[in-house]
């Protein structure tokens, strides 16, 4: 597991317009709790916090500057549902001993029997699992071999190797599957000549084919 500190600053203010204020500055505002202690409010470098998000380092060290260095996980961030702008971010201190439940991105591998030989599409349905574990044996990411399916095969959760961790996602979510290419309906001519006809435009009457109808209609 890769190691990465992140720099914040206590935070002393709490109101919307100071926080708007922030997020223009490029600072996002967030909170550092542990349990059984009180939390901290903070402020958090929005460039370096998306360069963790990206790096899939789960456990990092918080660098309070004089007030010391803490091992914590990212537990959530928040996000404006319109634009994805990161909104609040919500840090967890850990201890090295005690397990904790954390998110873990899935790689797929390989290229899919399915895929290569019978035109298949794959399929990549969840993207992560929450595992548990002790802070030091987090793995970066979950490796997920899937070169032996074929179309109609599917991986679930329940067949995933996860070494020394613990998956607690549940086992009967569908993690990846292979599906048959998609197929065009044909059109046979006759189908064609139809809808050229729908397409032609009306036939337009001129005057004198109009009056001559309707002198017709009078007789």
């Amino acid at each position: 597991m890769a190691e990465a500190a992140l720099q914040v600053e206590k935070r002393q203010k709490n109101t919307k317009s100071y926080l708007k204020q922030l997020r223009k500055s490029g600072k996002i505002p967030g909170v550092y709790y542990m349990h059984g202690k009180d939390s901290i409010p903070l402020i958090v470098n929005e460039k370096e916090l998306r360069k963790l998000l990206t790096s899939n380092i789960s456990v990092f060290t918080l660098n309070f500057g004089k007030g010391g260095r803490k091992s914590c996980v990212i537990r959530e961030v928040q996000r404006d549902p319109v634009k994805g702008n990161i909104l609040h971010v919500d840090l967890m201190g850990v201890k090295a001993t005690e397990k904790i439940v954390v998110k873990v991105p899935i790689h797929l591998v390989g290229t899919p029997e399915g895929v290569k030989t019978e035109g298949g599409i794959l399929e990549h349905h969840l993207r992560e699992v929450e595992v548990e574990c002790l802070p030091k044996e987090i793995p970066d990411s979950i490796e997920v071999d899937v070169s032996s399916l074929k179309i109609g095969d599917s991986i679930l959760v329940k067949d995933i190797e996860p070494g020394n961790v613990e998956i607690v996602t549940d086992k009967e979510h569908l993690l990846a599957t292979v599906v048959p290419p998609a197929v065009m309906p044909e059109v046979t001519p006759a189908e064609e000549v139809e809808v050229e006809e729908e397409l032609k435009e009306p036939e337009v009457i001129g005057e004198k084919e109009r009056d001559q109808q309707e002198k017709t209609a009078e007789k």
